[in-house]
């Protein structure tokens, strides 16, 4: 669920997402499907463009640094952005009323960005997404998918912090890599 608090309405520091405020390097307005969504280069601070699917991986028209690709996805979009997606991608499956969720999301999005331009983060709300959810047979949130070349290269149920994360990722991407 995206909004502006009272406080800053209008400032990319009081972007809503998931009842939680977007980093400052994620500038979202009130974008759908899939639109692009304006991300901040964590190296120049130039405010970018990015695609939710795309050809390439994104990176920074100044600097030409990686910039993080995180986008969200529904039953009629996520092929385009998750499954035909070059590099791998991390699927968020998770609802709005799910606290576990919610204290997820943040260690996802630093996880972006720290692969960016290794990794994507797909957030699906399996709420409004109940084809994906049933397809992906989800039983628990958040349920946690590393998907490379549009296959399930490793799954995880139940919310983890930064560094088991981060670990779970990069065993995914080696064991896939092979």
């Amino acid at each position: 669920m995206r909004g502006r608090s009272d406080h800053g309405a209008g400032r990319a520091d009081a972007t809503l997402f998931m009842g939680y405020r977007r980093p400052p390097d994620v500038l979202t307005g009130e974008n759908e499907g899939m639109a692009s969504e304006l991300i901040r280069c964590g190296h120049c601070g130039t405010a970018n463009r990015v695609p939710a699917a795309a050809a390439g991986t994104p990176r920074c028209g100044r600097c030409h640094q990686p910039l993080p690709w995180i986008a969200d996805a529904d039953d009629a979009t996520f092929g385009d952005i998750a499954e035909a997606a070059r590099v791998p991608v991390i699927v968020d499956l998770w609802a709005p009323w799910c606290g576990p969720c919610r204290m997820v999301s943040p260690a996802l999005e630093q996880l972006a960005r720290d692969l960016a331009g290794q990794v994507k983060l797909v957030k699906v709300n399996v709420d409004a997404s109940p084809r994906i959810s049933e397809r992906f047979g989800v039983q628990a949130i958040p349920t946690l998918l590393v998907m490379r070349g549009g296959r399930v290269a490793a799954r995880q149920t139940g919310a983890a912090p930064l560094p088991a994360l981060r670990a779970w990722v990069e065993s995914a991407l080696a064991g896939a890599a092979h």
